[in-house]
């Protein structure tokens, strides 16, 4: 009898990253619609179901768990801020904050007013993480770490820390 190579339940399916074996979160088609080449976009069928692999040192920017499908960083239209190291990436996609702007504020001032900026955008409904950000999702996390870099502040943040208007 031939075996059948239906996708397997998802109770089986792994959510961990096929080339790098890290956990990855869920993506909307939505960003990957928006932030993929055209022509890595038109080879799938479907958008959904993907997910983010965010380890810095992995070529895949986004798998899909069920059949082990990479999208690699090359097909993406932006440079995704977890897998670089040039000061001048984008931290933050929506208000096009970089990390060394971030460092420079710190290096002048003692502290970076940029989550506060970023914020008050959010609360007034201008962010657009979901288009414009490869995670999929907001960056007040990722802004905050680079403040904490830059200040030397190798704390956590408080867990409210975070607070994130986005939607």
């Amino acid at each position: 009898m031939p075996k059948s190579f239906s996708t397997p339940p998802v109770s089986e399916i792994k959510t961990a990253c096929p080339r790098c074996g890290q956990e990855g979160r869920n993506v909307s088609a939505t960003t990957l619609e928006s932030l993929l080449h055209p022509a890595v976009r038109l080879r799938r069928r479907s958008l959904d179901g993907f997910r983010f692999c965010a380890t810095p040192k992995c070529d895949a920017a986004y798998f899909y768990p069920a059949s082990g499908d990479i999208i690699i960083c090359a097909g993406v239209r932006v440079p995704i801020f977890q897998k670089g190291a040039e000061p001048e990436r984008l931290v933050c996609y929506c208000f096009q904050h970089t990390v060394a702007e971030i460092q420079r504020e710190v290096r002048a001032t003692g502290i970076s007013r940029t989550a506060y900026d970023i914020k008050a955008k959010c609360a007034q409904s201008l962010d657009d993480c979901e288009h414009t950000n490869p995670q999929g999702s907001c960056c007040l996390g990722n802004v905050q770490r680079v403040i904490r870099e830059a200040t030397g502040d190798n704390q956590p943040p408080p867990s409210e820390a975070g607070g994130c208007y986005c939607h």
